[in-house]
């Protein structure tokens, strides 16, 4: 279903762990469902975009930094608000860059203990609503790249 090949891309590109944390999200949530209320946001990224823009998604993924305990341990029994915070950062601030899971450019990113299972269920446990629109121009849209360019030498 093309759904749920949606989802396990996106939380494929969430547990990258390498782009940034955007500021703070107005995702839908549904209701807390992550332990660690007390966490302070996740942080913004770097200056020089705007909201839904991005010059490059690394930056934008490394909010999501938070999951990987959840991804990557099955003692973990849920996300972080830290976590979730950082998902809904990075649907509010740069959905584009969720294409990069979509594609499966993050792949070689993930480690190798990752269950891709809580990959993609965490936009359902963190009551975040997916950008289906915007993902499904993830193949006629331009896309900023996963990792800035290296500047010329």
């Amino acid at each position: 279903m093309a759904s749920s090949k949606l989802v396990a891309a996106v939380l494929l590109a969430l547990a990258l762990v390498a782009a940034t944390a955007p500021q703070h999200s107005q995702a839908a949530r549904a209701e807390p469902c992550c332990d660690d209320e007390s966490e302070s946001p996740a942080p913004s990224p770097s200056p020089g975009g705007a909201p839904g823009t991005a010059s490059s998604c690394m930056s934008w993924f490394m909010g999501m930094t938070p999951c990987m305990d959840f991804f990557t341990d099955a003692g973990v029994e849920t996300p972080s608000s830290s976590c979730c915070k950082g998902l809904e950062s990075l649907v509010d601030g740069a959905a584009i860059c969720l294409c990069h899971a979509m594609n499966g450019d993050i792949d070689n990113y993930m480690p190798a203990s990752t269950d891709f299972s809580r990959v993609s269920d965490l936009p359902s446990t963190c009551g975040v609503a997916l950008p289906a629109e915007t993902l499904s121009k993830c193949s006629t849209e331009p896309v900023p790249p996963l990792i800035p360019p290296s500047p010329p030498a």
